[in-house]
């Protein structure tokens, strides 16, 4: 269901939200491989067949370049270790921290992915309600009541309400859609929509009805919780403003889109010049004769009879703009490769060091604060959980650092193992730095490299004369 324009529905949309929809919406498409969306991006041209238009569209790929780009960050952005202070509950459930089977490092994996897209997400720590069975503590252990994290999609928040509480922006009431499915029949299903009002200790869930006389609001449940806050946390890995981040990969969103179209034009510029017109000279010379020629066959069992002045010949086009085209196409994948971790693997044309280790300063750097943020945030997350539980600290998360550093130049390789021949450094402390500096793979056992060497020394040292 669209949103209403009444402003006494929870389905309204807030000023911020709507004017960032038409942005959320290409990212989304873009995300899912503009499918069933083709037509919006590729439109009719004036005077086009609609055969034609659907002719085009099926011959053009969409090259996705946006997609690869958002999971190789998330996926640096993947590796953290739970700190000592965490919880007892949190780590009980870390396998199964949404109720659905995710662990805690997948659950993640996916947020990010969420809030690289679209600039950010909600994430929700949500508690069952109460069960008038349980009356103990042993009760409440064997019913596996407990918090469970929800995903909420940035499309999804509707509009929201803040005070300042020492300065900062707190949520005062925060409003959520929830698209179920509902079976429709015997065998069928149907979308339900329903909409989650969240207010400090309550919570109050609605659903619209189109009635004759309008939009019915209609309350389904409500209930409350044991907190004094919303127990919904902003996640943003890159802007701190509540709900307002900007999707970090817009320009490359709409650089693809770019792309999709330019190589649709290339495509068809190539089909038609690759389709010479068959041309007869001499052979019609009024507008009778037109009418009584006879249409035109072409084979090796065909003959054309052409008068002694005429000709015949196939018509191609010159193509001119054929190269101009591709040039534009190679120039734009170089700007989207920009925008992506092209700069690690040294993309198509190889970079030399100085660029590499420019590329990868800056890179570092970025990661490094997206780091921050998500430490910050998984913070606030834990801290709600706790406030279910009654445990006094909740914890937090430490990134790893390794996967946001720059690997070591050879010359630097060189020099650590300069020192250890010297003798300035031990075999083990010149393993452990190349590990450090991502010469040496992650899972290496520097333990047992060492524990080896040392075996094979002595033997090394009888077979020596």
């Amino acid at each position: 269901m669209p949103p209403t324009n009444s402003t006494n529905l929870p389905s309204t949309q807030s000023k911020a939200a709507a004017a960032y929809s038409s942005n959320l919406l290409l990212l989304l498409d873009c995300w899912n491989e503009l499918e069933g969306r083709e037509k919006a991006y590729l439109p009719k041209e004036t005077k086009e067949p609609s055969q034609a238009w659907s002719d085009r569209i099926r011959r053009t790929t969409f090259d996705n370049r946006f997609e690869p780009a958002i999971k190789d960050y998330a996926g640096l952005l993947s590796v953290f270790s739970l700190n000592d202070d965490v919880a007892q509950s949190i780590l009980d459930n870390k396998d199964n921290i949404d109720q659905c089977g995710n662990d805690l490092w997948t659950f993640f994996h996916e947020a990010d992915q969420y809030c690289l897209r679209d600039g950010c997400c909600g994430i929700m720590v949500e508690y069952p309600p109460e069960d008038p069975s349980i009356n103990s503590q042993a009760d409440l252990l064997e019913s596996d009541r407990r918090p469970y994290l929800v995903l909420i999609d940035r499309r999804d928040i509707l509009n929201w309400r803040t005070t300042k509480i020492n300065g900062l922006p707190q949520l005062t009431r925060v409003t959520i859609r929830e698209t179920q499915l509902e079976p429709d029949g015997d065998y069928g299903e149907k979308e339900v929509v329903y909409y989650r009002v969240l207010v400090p200790g309550s919570f109050f869930i609605y659903q619209i009805i189109d009635t004759e006389r309008g939009q019915q609001l209609i309350e389904v449940d409500h209930g409350f919780t044991s907190l004094t806050e919303i127990p919904l946390v902003y996640y943003s890995v890159t802007e701190s403003g509540l709900f307002s981040a900007k999707a970090p990969f817009l320009n490359l969103a709409k650089l693809n889109i770019e792309h999709y179209q330019k190589r649709s034009q290339l495509n068809e510029v190539l089909r038609k010049c690759n389709l010479p017109v068959p041309v007869r000279k001499g052979l019609i010379t009024g507008l009778q004769e037109l009418k009584n020629v006879p249409p035109l066959v072409i084979g090796p069992n065909s003959v054309l009879d052409i008068p002694a002045s005429g000709d015949f010949y196939f018509a191609e086009p010159s193509g001119v703009a054929i190269a101009a085209s591709k040039d534009d196409i190679k120039d734009l994948e170089a700007a989207m490769d920009r925008m992506t971790l092209d700069f690690l693997t040294s993309g198509e044309h190889q970079k030399t060091a100085t660029e590499v280790l420019l590329d990868s300063t800056k890179t570092s750097a970025n990661l490094k604060g997206v780091a921050r943020r998500k430490e910050s945030a998984i913070q606030q997350i834990f801290k709600l959980w706790v406030s279910y539980t009654g445990e006094s600290v909740g914890g937090g998360i430490t990134q790893d650092e390794s996967l946001l550093s720059i690997p070591l130049t050879p010359e630097q390789t060189g020099k650590l193992e300069d020192l250890q021949s010297l003798g300035l450094i031990s075999h083990r402390t010149l393993l452990l730095l190349l590990q450090a500096g991502k010469v040496l793979p992650r899972q290496f056992d520097i333990d047992a490299e060492v524990a080896m060497t040392q075996q094979v020394q002595p033997k090394d040292e009888v077979l020596s004369p």
